[in-house]
């Protein structure tokens, strides 16, 4: 796998982690903060409410599940939302540490190659033109 990836895979990688998880993310968050609205404000499944239309009994069993129910909704949709987001950080993370390693073999080749003791001598078909060979292109005569 490690030799297939390319320019346009770590592309894919950035907009999966910069932009397509954080889209996710965001409806969860969303989610979560219209959760957290939700308490009081609204005649619906009040706590302190009538239990019943007409009741003169204040407490609500649906009012009190509701409640129990929102904060438990509300926790789960924080903690998706912030594992998502720590997915996408993963992916930043390996997508620049195969970036950080692809660069320190490309400097480690850079430098064997500049070295003429390691180019192969038997096989100068496979190597550039020596400076000052008779396969050297030189430079260009100046024009006028």
């Amino acid at each position: 796998m490690a030799g297939e990836v390319t320019g346009g895979d770590l592309f894919r990688l950035w907009r999966v982690a910069e932009v397509h998880l954080p889209r996710v993310a965001d409806v969860f968050l969303d989610a979560n903060r219209l959760l957290g609205g939700s308490t009081g404000g609204s005649d619906e499944f009040r706590i302190s409410g009538p239990a019943y239309p007409g009741s003169s009994v204040m407490a609500s069993a649906v009012g009190a599940a509701w409640e129990n129910m929102r904060a438990e909704l509300q926790a789960m949709t924080e903690q998706i939302g912030v594992t998502v987001l720590d997915a996408a950080q993963g992916v930043r993370n390996a997508t620049q540490a195969y970036i950080d390693i692809d660069a320190a073999n490309a400097d480690l080749l850079r430098e064997y190659l500049d070295d003429p003791n390691n180019l192969d001598r038997a096989s100068a078909a496979s190597n550039p033109p020596l400076p000052g060979s008779d396969e050297d292109p030189g430079t260009p005569y100046p024009t006028a």
